[in-house]
């Protein structure tokens, strides 16, 4: 029985398959099929693996770890692993905030949920149309970048609201243009839905990432903190993909040079194991009386100690810092797609980056870009509504000569699929 046979006999289908390859290994860069067949991961389990695979680091770390115990509950007693690794979290985001622990960045967000309900004592939440926070009930409440991720679970989390995000090829609208529409819309939330005095907290992506590595312009985090302070509202940033120093800071919401009230990190956070955070005021945890939330697995030993090691590595080797001399070369280099028909956009921050295609035939484009990328050997991703955008999120140790070469690959792809358009 080969694996696509076992594969439909014994995994449930609802997770689609966006390639009809069995990998079977990864080294560095790359990941390889059962046929020896190299392919360079530029989606990078979806900005998990900022090391790659195989960093010497992680694996020693976890040999290390492994030797000593997988897994003790958080709640059983003292564990110096846990500590440490906390103590390097609020080191790279906000120093007096406490960390709690979860598996998933949808677990984090949905611990956001709750500690913002339960510390204000109000229902209210307000999220923005192109998010993506999870799939659980509670994230999927606020999660709106496809309505298929949404029908059949009706009804949803109550009290919860949306409103444009200040997408400017989106809404159509100059950046100025979208800034003042968004504005416009959670003023008259707050005036004609919900009284402000009702809503606990506004969660946001500094860089939306489903909803197709939107950039929004400047002043928009900083109204938006303003916003939340005059109104006695929560803050809650949702870094799960953005986090971890992709963006060239090590959170997004640093280049904006606020401060939320709640921080919600996964993804990468783990060193391409299962690991989440959610970090808060102090004044929000202790206000969390003990025993009101909890979890199994969150700040999983083996989890903490890969996460320590690739957080030494990227401050040891400036990652952060060369992801955003990276993304600025590859913003230069991409942009020389801004003239070809059917491309609507080039853009990013760091060494997340996207090419946007025309909305009418933006998804059949995409697809033909990554079908083509995956002949030759590049692993690509899509995002937007209407997947009109491929957003690269390569390793952020990514050889350098290698992937300029991928770009010109890129480039060359798209070309060939626009010409026809032209």
């Amino acid at each position: 029985m080969d694996i696509v046979e076992r594969y439909r006999k014994s995994i449930a289908g609802v997770v689609p398959l966006e390639t009809p390859i069995e990998f079977v290994r990864g080294e560095g860069s790359y990941l390889y099929d059962a046929q020896g067949k190299r392919y360079l991961d530029l989606m990078t389990g979806i900005a998990v693996n900022v090391l790659g695979y195989g960093h010497p680091a992680i694996l020693q770390a976890l040999d290390q770890q492994a030797h000593q115990y997988f897994h003790l509950y958080n709640g059983l007693g003292y564990q110096r692993i846990v500590a440490d690794f906390a103590e390097v979290v609020q080191s790279i985001a906000e120093p007096d905030y406490p960390v709690y622990f979860g598996n998933s960045g949808a677990e984090a967000v949905e611990a956001a949920i709750k500690l913002a309900r339960y510390a204000t004592g109000r229902p209210g939440i307000i999220a923005f149309r192109g998010a993506f926070h999870g799939r659980t009930l509670g994230a999927l409440s606020l999660t709106a970048s496809n309505a298929n991720y949404r029908s059949g679970y009706e009804p949803l989390v109550p009290s919860v609201y949306h409103v444009d995000y200040p997408a400017p090829t989106r809404l159509n609208l100059t950046p100025e243009q979208a800034l003042h529409h968004t504005q416009n819309q959670l003023l008259t939330l707050l005036s004609d839905e919900i009284d402000s005095s009702r809503v606990a907290v506004i969660v946001v992506e500094p860089i939306q990432g489903e909803g197709g590595y939107v950039i929004p312009p400047d002043g928009f985090l900083p109204w938006l903190a303003e916003l939340c302070h005059q109104h006695g509202i929560l803050l809650a940033v949702d870094e799960v993909q953005s986090g971890m120093g992709r963006t060239g800071q090590w959170f997004a919401y640093q280049h904006a040079q606020v401060h939320p009230d709640i921080l919600i990190m996964g993804k990468a956070l783990g060193g391409g194991l299962p690991l989440s955070a959610m970090t808060a005021r102090r004044d929000l945890m202790q206000a969390w009386t003990p025993g009101t939330h909890g979890t199994t697995f969150g700040g999983n030993p083996l989890a903490c100690a890969t996460g320590l090691a690739q957080l030494h590595v990227m401050k040891t080797e400036k990652l952060v810092e060369r992801a955003h001399k990276l993304g600025l070369e590859a913003l230069t280099r991409l942009r020389t797609a801004s003239a070809w028909p059917g491309v609507v956009d080039v853009r990013g921050r760091g060494l997340m980056v996207a090419l946007e295609f025309r909305r009418d035939i933006g998804g059949s484009l995409v697809m033909a870009v990554m079908e083509e990328g995956l002949r030759r050997g590049l692993i690509l991703h899509p995002a937007g509504l209407n997947h009109e955008v491929i957003r690269l999120m390569p390793p952020l140790n990514i050889d350098e000569t290698v992937f300029n070469e991928a770009l010109t690959e890129l480039l060359d792809i798209v070309q060939g699929c626009t010409r026809p358009l032209s």
